[in-house]
């Protein structure tokens, strides 16, 4: 049933529709001489998005809210990732520009969790508008058509093609404007708190916070950890 409120639903795109192949990543590392496990990952995940939250709020309280965000988020995880596996001072700029390039190659981000899809389809048959909006590279819509999930969105916003990343809100607006819809009619949905919920809130939208590796245990927000969740959260609201 769709919510009489809501008439969009916009998503983030890493870590919330598709997911980086990690298992991979971390028999590279262990083949490079430093066993890595998935769990390592996931700790610097977590680890980066409580940096991230650290120095981006204090800035959305005082009305400065960064354009570009996300060096700050990957220079914290590749850090705690190398602390992890125990890579030698003389080794981590080798094993950083290795593990930051897998993940600048969005065919990394390619694991489908596979009740996306399902989830997805049931929105758009609800009529709900859907759209994408990612810091991403400039290839997002392209790479989403690829993984079969292009199909179920109206429009895709990409960072590296608008030029300003989230949580600013120039990047919330044009979807919005866009869809056709007000900030108050749409939720968005996304991973991490300090951009995606603070951009989402700063635009006007329902921030959705998607926390699956338990970043977030404290946070006071609408949360799920699985896509099949947000049709009950939907609904509520």
């Amino acid at each position: 049933m769709r919510s009489p409120k809501i008439r969009a639903v916009f998503f983030d795109a890493g870590n919330t529709l598709l997911f980086p192949r990690l298992e991979d990543l971390a028999q590279d590392l262990t083949a490079q001489g430093y066993p890595a496990t998935v769990e390592d990952f996931h700790a610097a995940e977590r680890a980066a998005k409580q940096k991230l939250d650290e120095w981006v709020w204090p800035q959305v309280r005082k009305g400065e809210v960064p354009r570009i965000v996300d060096h700050v988020y990957w220079s914290e995880y590749l850090r705690v990732l190398m602390e992890r596996i125990g890579a030698p001072e003389s080794a981590r700029e080798r094993l950083v520009r290795r593990v930051a390039d897998r993940f600048r190659d969005l065919q990394v981000w390619s694991i489908v969790p596979p009740d996306t899809a399902p989830v997805l389809e049931r929105l758009r048959a609800q009529g709900y508008y859907l759209a994408v909006v990612s810091n991403s590279v400039g290839t997002m819509e392209q790479h989403l058509a690829r993984l079969g999930l292009g199909q179920y969105f109206q429009a895709v916003f990409d960072s590296g093609v608008l030029g300003v990343e989230k949580p600013h809100p120039d990047i919330f607006r044009m979807a919005l404007e866009r869809a056709g819809v007000k900030g108050s009619e749409t939720v968005f949905v996304g991973d991490t708190h300090a951009t995606d919920i603070a951009g989402a809130q700063l635009a006007g939208l329902i921030g959705v916070l998607f926390d699956r590796v338990g970043a977030y245990p404290h946070v006071e927000c609408p949360k799920i950890n699985s896509l099949q969740d947000l049709q009950k959260v939907l609904e509520e609201l």
